[in-house]
């Protein structure tokens, strides 16, 4: 009889123990939501980085993340994994991982020459005249922030 109440005990303990545990944890993600967000507000509301750069407003970065989705999300992916990418008329495009260490240490100016020019070597086509100056600057912003954490 003993057995049988310890036994009871032990096991309300556990699932009550269980069950603390769990709320905790939907209580950090919780936090951890708020002060991700409460962060990428504070970096949008100054538009400005500890580099002194400064970063596009949302409206440009949602424009910048609309041009990557029509003319980059194809080859990039839209993760800026990248990869080899067979085109409609069978031409191959070899895009770069966006997160690498060598596209990492890649200075903005030779991603702005990249886009406007195009990068023969890799297939990749030039978008000079067809992507405003403003445009293409905001477009290397935004693939820094979104897939680089820059």
């Amino acid at each position: 009889m003993n057995y049988l109440k310890i036994n009871f005990i032990v096991g309300a303990l556990t699932v009550f123990a269980i069950a603390c545990g769990q709320t905790q944890s939907v209580n950090n993600s919780t936090a951890m939501t708020n002060t991700t967000t409460a962060n990428v507000n504070a970096v949008s509301d100054t538009q400005s980085q500890p580099n002194g750069a400064v970063l596009p407003s949302n409206d440009d970065l949602a424009a910048a993340g609309k041009i990557y989705s029509e003319k980059c999300v194809n080859c990039h992916k839209e993760n800026g994994l990248g990869g080899v990418t067979v085109l409609k008329d069978g031409s191959k495009v070899k895009a770069p991982n966006f997160a690498s260490e060598r596209m990492r240490k890649d200075d903005d100016k030779d991603w702005i020459e990249a886009i406007e020019n195009g990068v023969k070597e890799d297939g990749m086509p030039a978008y000079k005249g067809k992507i405003s100056d403003e445009d293409i600057k905001n477009l290397v912003k935004f693939i820094r922030l979104e897939f680089q954490r820059k």
